[in-house]
């Protein structure tokens, strides 16, 4: 009979463990849940902001063709946008990761 007491306790630990166990994974897949909606926000916001950069590279290229500006421009404005690609691509690898 004391042989089953024991073992009787020894389940109950175990049990006792194992759903402390379930609630810290329930609380973690929340967390991780709310974080992925957070990645996913914001990955919606940049590839806005390309697209958004993208329709402004088109409408300096269209200005710069209508203009005639000089090829010293069309450089600083290129490189200009290239630093800006740059700095989307840096934040679309930090969502990435």
């Amino acid at each position: 009979m004391n042989d089953h007491g024991i073992q009787l306790k020894e389940l109950r630990n175990k049990v006792e463990k194992l759903i402390n166990l379930h609630q810290q994974l329930v609380k973690e897949q929340q967390q991780l849940q709310i974080s992925q909606q957070q990645l996913i926000q914001t990955l919606s916001e940049k590839e806005k902001q390309i697209t958004d950069l993208e329709e402004k590279n088109k409408v300096i290229k269209m200005a710069q063709v209508m203009s005639g500006n000089n090829d010293q421009n069309t450089r600083d404005i290129k490189l200009k946008i290239n630093e800006y690609i740059r700095e989307i691509d840096k934040c679309l690898a930090l969502i990435n990761r």
